[in-house]
């Protein structure tokens, strides 16, 4: 979203918000005309319609004209395109007529609709009716497939009864679904090879297996530390399209799909939890070995500081050699080929 539009989104909810007198009807009716047809608002529909001053001049409306006006925004706000179709073809004008840019617009929210039943399935019968196992099949737990037939048929892209083909349907609905993904409303890619619009899971959990060594973990002989640790990262793909209580079903529906998004985000949120209890016991398990070795390390050195010594510490590749109780010592690599001399007072020279 880019820093003009986005303050002109904002411009247009505060004219709605700052209003402390009813609406004439036409600067209502200008207002919300605007407010559908905008390419960055995609929700919040039913809050504009319940402000006191929207409510104060929707009071005080021809009823079917106010009919209409509701009727219109709340497809925008949790209705689709084919609903859309349906109350056209029943009776047109029982909502308005959308123009080509308001009808794209509910043809992006209708794709979020047909997602967002895709990945609650389980919680609407009729959902698992529209996008069967034959049609729609979630894929490792993260992500849903939706064949392009089903798409074009819910997003009226494809007349009743005649079968999507590429050559007549393919290039509109991509169209749809890239601006679906450019304006951020739905994390989601083309498979063009199977004919479907791949959704990422709108919370879901990407593992990413991280080496001990990245941890700064020293490999045991033993393989006592030879293991992986998982990061997971936890994401939204999933634009959130406002609440439908208009009736005790749809309400109904609404709290159970809130109570499994609520549901899912605990589990997500365990798992994290879990991978990072063990990422902060494999770093203190670390943490303790090095200051048992460097123990060990200052144990030696009072034992055999008071005389002539040479003793290698535990995972060094050098000898360290005392003579006598004196300060001075040297340092020898393995083959004994280079001595590196420190005097009293701290300066590193070298000997060869």
């Amino acid at each position: 979203m880019t820093a003009s539009s986005s303050s002109s989104a904002s411009t247009l909810i505060d004219e709605f918000y700052t209003s402390k007198s009813p609406l004439s009807p036409a600067s209502l009716h200008s207002l919300l005309q605007r407010l559908l047809t905008h390419p960055r608002i995609h929700n919040g529909f039913v809050d504009i319609l319940q402000l006191p001053s929207v409510q104060s001049t929707l009071e005080n409306m021809d009823p079917a004209k106010r009919d209409s006006l509701v009727t219109s925004v709340k497809l925008f706000a949790f209705g689709t395109i084919r609903e859309y179709q349906a109350l056209k073809e029943r009776d047109g004008d029982a909502v308005w007529t959308l123009t080509d840019a308001q009808l794209d617009k509910l043809r992006m929210l209708s794709v979020v609709s047909v997602a967002r039943r895709g990945k609650n399935k389980s919680c609407e019968k009729a959902d698992v009716e529209m996008i069967s196992s034959d049609h729609a099949a979630v894929q490792n737990d993260s992500s849903l497939s939706i064949p392009y037939a089903i798409l074009a048929t819910e997003l009226q892209i494809t007349p009743v009864g005649t079968p999507f083909n590429d050559k007549d349907h393919l290039r509109q609905l991509e169209d749809v679904l890239i601006q679906c993904v450019s304006s951020n409303i739905i994390a989601g890619k083309l498979d063009q090879a199977s004919r479907a619009f791949v959704v990422e899971s709108h919370v879901a959990l990407q593992e990413q297996q991280l080496p001990s060594s990245s941890l700064g973990m020293r490999k045991k002989d033993d393989g006592a530390h030879k293991s992986t640790i998982t990061s997971n990262t936890v994401h939204g793909s999933l634009l959130s399209r406002d609440i439908d209580t208009t009736t005790a079903a749809s309400t109904n529906t609404e709290v159970k799909r809130m109570i499994s998004t609520l549901e899912d985000f605990l589990s997500s949120s365990n798992k994290l939890l879990s991978s990072l209890e063990d990422i902060s016991n494999v770093s203190a398990a670390v943490r303790k070995e090095d200051e048992k070795r460097w123990r060990n390390v200052e144990k030696k050195l009072a034992e055999e500081g008071s005389g002539g010594s040479r003793f290698r510490a535990p995972g060094g590749d050098c000898d360290i050699i005392f003579e006598g109780g004196s300060d001075p010592m040297e340092v020898v690599d393995m083959s004994g080929r280079r001595k590196v001399k420190r005097s009293r007072g701290g300066h590193m020279g070298g000997r060869y």
